[in-house]
């Protein structure tokens, strides 16, 4: 990461100052949002889940409040074996231990957002507002601009606790979901400059968190082309044209689709009719279904392919990528070309490609330097040898998973520091409330 951009003008409202607490301790964190962090089918989630992993490991004590809200419905695949006795069981809340880390869900009748009932998000609520005043937190950090989450920081602050927002894609607008927000972390430069540029409010880069272990495969059998996420805005209409032009012209280049909230099948018959044939599948394309083990998928992929055109602020599967050792051919748009380095390849497509809902087919001859590009990634062995090269490389320079906690710790700190854990609660509730409750009333929230 190349810059550390100041924190938002907010992070100034919460400077209550505690006394030292008598012996030293950890730092306590409450991580509160409605989405679940065991969500397979979430960049944002996985990433956040890792980055919790790696702030537990240094002994901070962590805190999970979410729901079983799941990007998709394939995102459930990590409690598949718990699934059926989280949906008959009669509790609000249920507990998922997952190594350091404990997760709180509010059982939800829904897995998806839109569908959370109001009394749901009471509940959740309730919960929150709960652990504020236990657990004591330090800092809360979330992610998200709907209208519980605006609850999330404002709850804090008048308790006088700092909070924190992930921020790792280009949907928000203005500037009201982090009014009460001290400190915005995001994933990449491109990010922060994004919202620098548009918004005007600073965020803070710490890069992508890959835990090696977890997603770099030992034994590597490369032959496929790999894409992950066959949706629209990941450019999924682009990999179907890529996929029908080689069909039979090169039957020897084979794609592997990764199932995660896409739908594969509907994309190709939507490109097929586009081209005159309706189709539901392609000869020379693999589907697998969404997984929560990578590794097996890095190990058959040769190149990985990720044409996103939305703004991809960082894009979690190009790191896993340059972890392996893996080239990749991109859209020079978003944070990606700050991800790959040199170890890829970058394509520029009509402007058109890149408004919503992204489902403009591009001409056969627009592809072509995409395609002959792809081609020799198959055929010239040394040029394909350099860029595996260059991507072992980035991936131990650029995205160390030491490293980016390390710059999580040090945006963290100036909040943690404070130990607002430590304060009076209750009498920062008293000072907030317009109508000066006494202390017993305010202590409940």
């Amino acid at each position: 990461m190349k810059s550390m951009p100041a924190a938002p003008s907010s992070a100034r409202l919460n400077a209550t100052s505690c006394a030292a607490p008598a012996e030293a301790r950890n730092p306590r964190l409450l991580w509160a949002n409605a989405f679940c962090l065991l969500d397979t089918s979430s960049g944002a989630s996985i990433s956040v889940r890792e980055m919790l992993r790696q702030l537990a490991a240094r002994g901070w004590e962590i805190e999970i409040l979410g729901a079983t809200i799941f990007d998709d419905e394939e995102g459930v695949s990590q409690l598949r074996p718990h699934w059926d006795s989280i949906n008959n069981s009669d509790l609000t809340l249920v507990n998922v231990a997952d190594g350091l880390l404990r997760h709180r869900l509010v059982r939800t009748a829904s897995t998806k957002r839109a569908h959370m009932t109001s009394s749901e998000e009471v509940a959740w609520l309730v919960q929150y507002i709960h652990l504020l005043d236990t657990m004591k937190p330090d800092l809360v950090w979330f992610y998200g601009g709907q209208t519980l989450d605006l609850l999330i920081p404002y709850e804090a602050r008048i308790r006088g606790i700092p909070s924190a927002a992930y921020l790792a894609n280009g949907n928000y607008r203005g500037v009201r979901w982090c009014h009460d927000v001290d400190l915005v972390i995001t994933d990449s430069d491109a990010t922060a400059r994004f919202y620098a540029e548009r918004e005007g409010f600073g965020a803070v880069p710490v890069g992508k968190f890959i835990d090696p272990d977890r997603f770099v495969s030992k034994d590597r059998n490369p032959e496929y082309i790999t894409f992950v996420n066959p949706s629209l805005t990941k450019g999924a209409a682009i990999v179907a044209m890529l996929a029908l032009s080689l069909e039979k012209r090169r039957p020897d280049i084979r794609f592997e689709v990764v199932q995660s909230r896409g739908d594969w099948a509907a994309v190709v018959r939507q490109v097929s009719a586009h081209f005159g044939g309706e189709r539901e599948s392609l000869d020379n394309v693999m589907v697998t279904s969404n997984t929560s083990d990578m590794r097996p998928v890095y190990a058959r992929a040769k190149i990985l392919l990720a044409p996103s055109l939305w703004w991809e602020s960082a894009g979690r599967v190009l790191v896993e990528a340059m972890l392996n050792g893996i080239p990749v051919i991109i859209t020079d748009h978003g944070g990606g070309p700050e991800m790959i380095g040199d170890a890829g390849i970058k394509v520029k497509l009509p402007q058109k490609c890149y408004e919503k809902p992204y489902a403009h087919v591009p001409s056969p001859e627009t592809l072509k330097p995409l395609l002959a590009s792809i081609e020799q990634l198959f055929d010239d062995d040394e040029a394909y040898r350099v860029l595996v090269e260059r991507a072992y490389r980035v991936g131990r320079e650029l995205h160390s998973l030491e490293a980016s906690t390390n710059r999580l710790l040090s945006a963290f700190e100036p909040l943690v520091g404070r130990r607002s854990g430590d304060c009076d609660h209750a009498r920062s509730l008293e000072q907030s409330h317009k109508h000066g409750l006494s202390r017993s009333v305010g202590a409940t929230g």
